[in-house]
């Protein structure tokens, strides 16, 4: 790995992931575990078209760049500076195996 790269990484974010735990009437509970942090850069992704799939979405979104680990999917979300970031799509450049770019959507 370039120090290049491992220079870019300067935020740490907390990695959580869904729990399957139900509420009383089997409807998802909305909790999540810690699944660990990891290094991080961040930059703000410029809305172009602000519709998703025929819906209107005004949130903030976020690009992250991080090395490649596991269990990284739509069912995580990370904590950065009190924020919370779903996952929205993760994508591994087979030129570059050993990070990956996550565009994230911030929850409120």
């Amino acid at each position: 790995m370039s120090g290049e790269f491992a220079g870019t990484l300067r935020e740490r974010v907390t990695i959580e992931t869904r729990t399957g735990n139900r509420d009383a009437l089997a409807g998802s509970s909305g909790q999540y575990a810690y699944s660990g942090e990891a290094w991080a850069a961040l930059a703000p992704i410029v809305p172009g078209d602000l519709t998703q799939a025929g819906s209107l979405s005004a949130m903030p979104r976020w690009k992250v760049t991080m090395r490649k680990r596991e269990g990284i999917d739509p069912r995580v979300r990370l904590v950065w500076r009190s924020k919370y970031l779903a996952v929205r799509q993760v994508v591994s450049d087979p030129r570059e195996p050993s990070q990956m770019q996550i565009t994230c959507e911030e929850v409120r």
